[in-house]
């Protein structure tokens, strides 16, 4: 790819002061983290990033030929640059946008100051740090075949059992019944991202190099190889800090008071 082909995240900012960068999940992306913005931005700059996978959804295209996880992060990247953000920056993810900021601190530990990662779905992790077991292995293929079934439209059968694989579905609950649902039914082509979550390798020892202070969140009651990722990235990057809050996968929306205090809390140690 050259350089005039570098994609760029859409960023949308509010407020002013120290800059922190809410990077969207793969399904409602940058919509999910509005709510946080509103809170945050009386005293900072708050600047949510839009992954390419979910704008393309929302606009029914094509992802860029070799679209991947580095493609992600490469465009999370050239988005902060060309924005003229070159101190290091507390960085919070969820989902699949932590993923793809976890690939963007490892190619860019310098412009991370604290790195806040909730439930990564770093599939690369499980093998790296020796927390692949039977059950993780078993989530994981079942995930990776759904997505490999979302090639044409997404139905809203696919997006039903999406969101029940993710943890994002409370224990007797149909999806259907749930306030996100008709959010989830207006996104849910950004779902059509293949195997890029299964075709990204990294290895542990760049975790082990990376010296910035990262929060891990957990989300009670989530998927087991989404905390078997955390366990591993806890049990290898040197400065992780690792929290469990309710809320399955949606920790930081169903426990939004807690996590922004805990988030707090966590940044002002740094």
């Amino acid at each position: 790819m050259t350089k005039s082909q570098v994609i760029e995240m859409q960023l949308d900012a509010k407020g002013s002061g120290e800059p922190l960068v809410l990077v969207g999940g793969g399904l409602t992306g940058w919509a999910s983290w509005v709510p946080h913005q509103q809170r945050l931005a009386g005293a900072r700059e708050v600047i949510r990033a839009q992954p390419v996978a979910v704008q393309y959804g929302l606009d029914d295209a094509t992802l860029p030929a070799g679209y991947s996880i580095r493609l992600e992060s490469t465009a999370l990247a050239a988005a902060l640059a060309a924005r003229g953000l070159a101190k290091p920056l507390d960085v919070v993810a969820w989902s699949y946008g932590a993923a793809i900021s976890l690939d963007f601190a490892l190619e860019h530990p310098e412009r991370i100051r604290t790195l806040t990662l909730i439930e990564p779905p770093a599939i690369w992790v499980l093998g790296a740090t020796g927390m692949l077991d039977p059950q993780a292995a078993r989530e994981s293929d079942e995930l990776r075949a759904l997505y490999a079934s979302m090639t044409g439209d997404v139905s809203e059968a696919q997006l039903a059992a999406f969101a029940r694989q993710a943890g994002l579905v409370p224990p007797g609950k149909a999806p259907e019944q749930l306030p996100p649902w008709p959010s989830w039914v207006e996104h849910r082509r950004s779902l059509k991202t293949g195997d890029a979550t299964w075709l990204h390798h990294d290895d542990a020892a760049r975790l082990r190099r990376f010296d910035r202070p990262v929060l891990l969140v957990k989300g009670t009651g989530s998927s087991h190889f989404l905390h078997q990722i955390i366990d591993g990235l806890a049990a290898t990057l040197p400065r992780a800090t690792v929290i469990e809050l309710p809320g399955g996968h949606a920790p930081q929306l169903v426990a939004m008071d807690d996590f922004l205090a805990r988030l707090a809390e966590f940044q002002a140690r740094r």
